[in-house]
Formats: structure tokens, C-alpha cells, sequence
């Protein structure tokens, strides 16, 4: 093994988790629909659970489905990850995580999505850049 599994994902070594929660997230492919899933920050990478064609029947089915489907683990590297206000539809209040190379995912509630975020890198060392009015850049 690589690393210490953490429920899903395996840890490179010498990786840390700063913060490992849950947190509502937009996913599906044309229609996005809100998903509670597992979201980590680690000293390397922010890692997200992607339910890829479950996540419209997460909604519906909430804690049977949670119970049962985990989703797909998805790495965004942590260095130079890109944390903006997001837009889907008329949605202005999420938080857009995304990567150089244009991957992104939105989490729910901008405020306390970017607070959670900051805390979890600022209390272990590593910094944001702001780089706008609602922009933020991983400064390690």
C-alpha cells in the first residue's frame, strides 16, 4: 500500500489531512444537483467524492443512498488551486475549487465554505493569495 487508507482514498506518504468533512456539492453532468459528500484537504491535494450518475438519486434518496454509495475519490492538486465565488444558474452562493487546467467543483455556501477552507490551510501553515475582489490562490 501507498500510504494509510482513509476511508476510501489512500494517503501518499508523508501526506497529512488537515480537514476531513462533510459538505454539500453541485455534481452531475448537465444538471447539477446538490450532493453531501466527504470533502478532504490535505498538506497535498483537496479531494472530493464524486457520485458521477448517482448524484441525481442521491437527492431523492439522501441517507439510503449515502449508506450505500460513496462516490469516486477526485484529487485536485494543491498547489495553485484557484477557490472563486461560483456560478450555476441563478446560483451566486457557492464556492468554486478549481484547478490550472480548468477542473472544478462547487461546494454550497460561499462564506462558510471559504472559511472552512482557509482555516483548515492557514491553521497548518499554508497560505491564500487573494488575486481579486472573490478570488483566492493556494500559496504553499
Amino acid at each position: 500500500m501507498k500510504g494509510d487508507c482513509v476511508a476510501g482514498f489512500e494517503l501518499n506518504s508523508g501526506e497529512r489531512v488537515f480537514a476531513d468533512t462533510q459538505k454539500f456539492t453541485l455534481q452531475g453532468s448537465k444538471v447539477k444537483f446538490p450532493v453531501r459528500c466527504r470533502c478532504v484537504v490535505t498538506d497535498q491535494r483537496f479531494v472530493y467524492f464524486d457520485m458521477g450518475k448517482m448524484a441525481p438519486l442521491h437527492f431523492q434518496l439522501g441517507f439510503l443512498l449515502s449508506m450505500m454509495a460513496k462516490g469516486k475519490p477526485v484529487s485536485f492538486p494543491l498547489h495553485n488551486l484557484k477557490l472563486s465565488r461560483g456560478h450555476y444558474a441563478r446560483n451566486k452562493r457557492t464556492l468554486s475549487i478549481a484547478t490550472e487546467d480548468g477542473k472544478e467543483v462547487l461546494l454550497d455556501n460561499f462564506d462558510k465554505s471559504l472559511e472552512w477552507v482557509k482555516n483548515a490551510l492557514t491553521q497548518n501553515g499554508v497560505g491564500l493569495t487573494q488575486t481579486g475582489e472573490e478570488e483566492w490562490r493556494v500559496a504553499l
